[in-house]
C-alpha cells in the first residue's frame, strides 16, 4: 500500500469535524463571537434541534465589510497576534477556527453591519466557499444562519443525537452563557416557539436565581488576585455543579468533584473563579472547554476554607429565608389542564399533558409511546398526582420542553405582578 497525501478539501472537513461535532458546538462558537463583539442581546433560533437550521443574531459591533471574506479563513482572528497573547487570553474565541469550521460543513449565510457603516454586507457560502456577496440593509450587528449542518459530512451526521437531545444541549449551553454574562439578554427559539427568555440583570445573583428558579446563598473570597464567588441552592434538588473560570464555563473534573464534595450532592452550585489570565491555559482542547489551572491546589484550599467558614458562621447565610421543607407550593389546577405552582419567587403554569409526556419519555425514551400513555389535557387529576408530576419535573435533565419541542410551562416573576399592582 502506497502512502499519499490527503486532498486539502478532505483535510479541511476532518479538521472542521474536530471543532464542530454537534449543533450545540456550532451555537457555542457563534455565541462566543457575539459576546466578543460586545453584544447586549443575543437571539438563537433552531429547527429540529439545530440539525436543519441554526441562526445566531446579535447587536454587537459587527464585522467590517473589508473583513467579511477573511472571517471564514482558517487562523483568521482579531483577538490574538502573537505567542504572548496566548498567555493573556481575555476573549471567548481566539483560535480563528469557528466560522471557518462551520462554513466547511454547512451552507451558511453571514449578514453583518459594522457600527461605523450605513449598510451591511450579506455573504452566502457553501462548503467553505463564497457563493455570493452583496450589500444589505440591516441594523448594526451580525446574523449568522447555518443550514443543513454536516450535509457534506454524512459520517458526522450519522452520529448526531435525537432532536430532543440536541435541543437540550443547546438550551443548557445558553443557560451557561447566561450565568456568566448576566448583563446580556439571551433568547432561544426552537421550531418557532420561544423556549428561553433570560433578560439582563445588574447583579449576578439575580441571574443565577432566575435561571434556576430557586433561592441561592452567596459566598465570596479574594486573595492574591484570586477572586472566588460561590452560589449554592438553599433547597436540596438534583445536584449539579457549574464552574466558570474568567467567565468561561469550563470542564475540570478534579475541581468540579472537589466542589461537589464540599457543597453536597443534592445542591446546585455555581462557582465563578476570576484569576490572572496567565494562570489558566484554555488552549488544551480545540473547543476550549477543558482548561488547565495553575496553582489549582491553592484554589481548592481557598474553596475549602470558604465552606468551613460558612459552617462555622451560619449568620453569613440568608437569615430571612425559612428552612425549605418542600421545594414548591401547589396552588391549584385550572381547567383540568394547567397545574399552577409557586417555586421560589416564580409562578409556574404547567401543561399537565406535556409534563406527563416528558415524564413518560424520561422513562421510556420513546416519544410516540410517551405521548399515548401520558395524561391528556382536560382529564381530571388529583392534587397528589399534580404534586408527583412537579416533583418528577424538578429532577428532569430537560425541564424546558416536551419530547416534541413544546414548552412545558409558562413562568411569571411574582415581583413583576406586585409591581404591576403598585405594591413594590
Amino acid at each position: 500500500m502506497y502512502v499519499h497525501m490527503l486532498p486539502s478539501e478532505v483535510i479541511e472537513k476532518i479538521s472542521a469535524g474536530e471543532v464542530i461535532e454537534s449543533p450545540a458546538d456550532c451555537v457555542k462558537e457563534l455565541l462566543e463571537n457575539s459576546l466578543d463583539a460586545g453584544s447586549s442581546r443575543v437571539e438563537v433560533e433552531v429547527l429540529h434541534g439545530g440539525k436543519k437550521y441554526i441562526c445566531v443574531k446579535d447587536n454587537g459591533t459587527g464585522i467590517h465589510r473589508e473583513d467579511m471574506e477573511k472571517v471564514i479563513l482558517r487562523w483568521a482572528t482579531s483577538k490574538i497576534r502573537s505567542m504572548s497573547d496566548l498567555m493573556n487570553i481575555q476573549s471567548f474565541g481566539f483560535r480563528g477556527e469557528a466560522l471557518h469550521a462551520i462554513s466547511n460543513v454547512s451552507r451558511m449565510v453571514i449578514r453583518s453591519r459594522f457600527f461605523q457603516d450605513e449598510l451591511g454586507v450579506e455573504m452566502g457560502l457553501e462548503g467553505g466557499k463564497v457563493a455570493w456577496k452583496r450589500d444589505a440593509g440591516m441594523q448594526v450587528g451580525t446574523c449568522v444562519e447555518v443550514y443543513s449542518l454536516f450535509y457534506n459530512l454524512p459520517v458526522r451526521l450519522k452520529f448526531l443525537k435525537k432532536e430532543d437531545t440536541e435541543r437540550n444541549k443547546i438550551s443548557r449551553l445558553i443557560k451557561e452563557y447566561a450565568l456568566s454574562q448576566p448583563k446580556v439578554h439571551f433568547i432561544l427559539v426552537s421550531n418557532g416557539r420561544k423556549l428561553l427568555d433570560l433578560p439582563p440583570f445588574e447583579e449576578r445573583k439575580d441571574r443565577v436565581e432566575t435561571t434556576f428558579g430557586m433561592k441561592f446563598d452567596r459566598m465570596d473570597l479574594s486573595v492574591d488576585n484570586i477572586n472566588i464567588e460561590v452560589y449554592t441552592s438553599v433547597e436540596n434538588v438534583r445536584g449539579e455543579v457549574h464552574v466558570f473560570v474568567n467567565s468561561r464555563c469550563v470542564q475540570n473534573r478534579s475541581l468540579v468533584e472537589y466542589v461537589r464534595r464540599a457543597v453536597g450532592y443534592k445542591k446546585v452550585c455555581v462557582l465563578f473563579l476570576d484569576i490572572p489570565p496567565y494562570m489558566v491555559d484554555a488552549n488544551v482542547h480545540p473547543k476550549k472547554r477543558e482548561v488547565k489551572i495553575y496553582k489549582e491546589s491553592k484554589i481548592k484550599e481557598l474553596i475549602g476554607r470558604m465552606f468551613k467558614k460558612r459552617e462555622s458562621y451560619p449568620f453569613f447565610l440568608s437569615q430571612n429565608t425559612p428552612p425549605y421543607t418542600v421545594h414548591f407550593e401547589l396552588l391549584g389546577i385550572l381547567d383540568n389542564t394547567l397545574i399552577l405552582a409557586k417555586i421560589g419567587e416564580y409562578l409556574y403554569f404547567f401543561d399537565q399533558h406535556l409534563l406527563s409526556e416528558r415524564l413518560s419519555f424520561e422513562r421510556t425514551h420513546n416519544a410516540e409511546s410517551s405521548c399515548r400513555s401520558s395524561i391528556k389535557a382536560g382529564k381530571e387529576i388529583s392534587e397528589y398526582e399534580a404534586q408527583e408530576l412537579i416533583r418528577a419535573w424538578m429532577n428532569f435533565e430537560n425541564r424546558e420542553v416536551c419530547p416534541h419541542g413544546r414548552p412545558i410551562y409558562y413562568r411569571l416573576y411574582i415581583g413583576d405582578v406586585y409591581r404591576s399592582l403598585g405594591r413594590r
